[in-house]
C-alpha cells in the first residue's frame, strides 16, 4: 500500500505572537532541541513504512534549509482546500497513492511507529482493511493527561470515552470528489465539538453534549446522515498521544519542549 504524507505547515495569524516571540517567521521552524519542528517530523517519518513522497504544504523552497527529500507545495486555505488542490496539481500525471496522511507541523512528537499503530488501529476499525474513505485520530483524555500532564487540551466527552481530535488524518484521494464540502465543514468546526457535531445533525449534537451518545454512535450517525455508506467517516481512538499534542499556546509548547528534554535524558 502507497502512502503519500502532506505536512500542514503555513503560517496563521493566530500563530503570530508565539511566533514572534520565539523569532521565528511560522510554528514548523519553532525549536525543540537542536532542530525545528518540521526538521523533526521530516527525519521521524523517513522510515514509514509504504511512503512515498512527503510535501510540505504552505512553504517555499527558500524556506528550506536542509537536504532532505520534500516536495514544496506552496498554497493557502484551509485543509480540504489543500487536499483538493494538491490532487489536482500532483496527481493529474502520476498515480493516486492509496490514501493521504495529513499531519499539522505543530505537532512535532509524531513518530513513525506511532502513524504506523494509527493505521493498523484504522485497519482494525474496518474488518482488516483499510477500506474507509477518511480516518480521524482520536486521544483518550486519560492518555493525554497522563503523558502530557498541563497540556489543557479541549475534549468531546461521550457516554463510552472522553477524547480531544487528534492532528493526524488518513484520507483516500477521491473523498475530495465525493463529500468534500461536508468535509470541509468538519474539519474547519474540529476545535468546537459542538459545532463539528452539529454538521451531523443538530439534535445529535445535543445528545452527544448531555453524554447519551458514543464514539459508536457517533461514527454510525457520521456515515448515516453525511456519508450514506457504512465506514466511510471513522473516528479511531489511539495508542498515541503524541499524534494530538499541537503547540497552539506559549506553555504547550513548554509542555513539548520538557517531554522531549525527558525523553532524550
Amino acid at each position: 500500500m502507497i502512502f503519500d504524507l502532506i505536512f500542514l505547515a503555513g503560517f496563521s495569524e493566530n500563530d503570530a505572537l508565539m511566533c514572534e516571540g520565539e523569532g521565528v517567521t511560522k510554528k514548523s521552524f519553532l525549536n525543540l532541541g537542536d532542530k525545528t519542528f518540521i526538521e523533526h517530523l521530516v527525519e521521524n517519518m523517513l522510515s514509514l513504512k509504504g511512503l512515498r513522497d512527503i510535501y510540505l504544504s504552505g512553504m517555499a523552497k527558500k524556506e528550506w534549509k536542509t537536504d532532505l527529500p520534500v516536495i514544496f507545495v506552496e498554497d493557502k486555505g484551509d485543509i480540504i482546500s489543500k487536499l483538493r488542490k494538491h490532487r489536482i496539481d500532483y496527481y493529474s500525471d502520476k498515480e493516486e497513492p492509496d490514501y493521504v496522511i495529513v499531519i499539522s507541523s505543530d505537532t512535532p512528537l509524531v513518530t513513525a511507529q506511532a502513524v504506523e499503530r494509527f493505521i493498523e488501529r484504522c485497519k482494525e476499525t474496518t474488518g482488516g482493511e483499510l477500506t474507509g474513505l477518511y480516518y480521524m485520530s482520536l486521544i483518550d483524555q486519560k492518555d493525554m493527561e497522563a503523558k502530557f500532564p498541563g497540556s489543557n487540551r479541549s475534549y468531546a466527552k461521550f457516554r463510552d470515552v472522553t477524547f480531544a481530535s487528534g492532528d493526524t488524518l488518513l484520507a483516500k484521494p477521491s473523498i475530495i470528489d465525493t463529500h468534500g464540502d461536508v468535509l470541509d465543514r468538519m474539519v474547519n468546526n474540529r476545535k468546537s465539538v459542538f459545532k463539528s457535531l452539529a454538521v451531523v445533525s443538530p439534535i445529535f449534537a445535543i445528545k452527544a453534549m448531555l453524554g447519551l451518545a458514543s464514539l459508536n454512535d457517533l461514527n454510525n450517525a457520521i456515515n448515516k446522515k453525511i456519508f450514506k455508506t457504512p465506514n466511510a467517516c471513522i473516528g479511531v481512538i489511539v495508542d498515541d498521544p503524541e499524534l494530538g499534542m499541537d503547540v497552539d499556546k506559549p506553555f504547550q509548547l513548554e509542555v513539548v519542549r520538557e517531554y522531549y528534554k525527558k525523553k532524550k535524558l
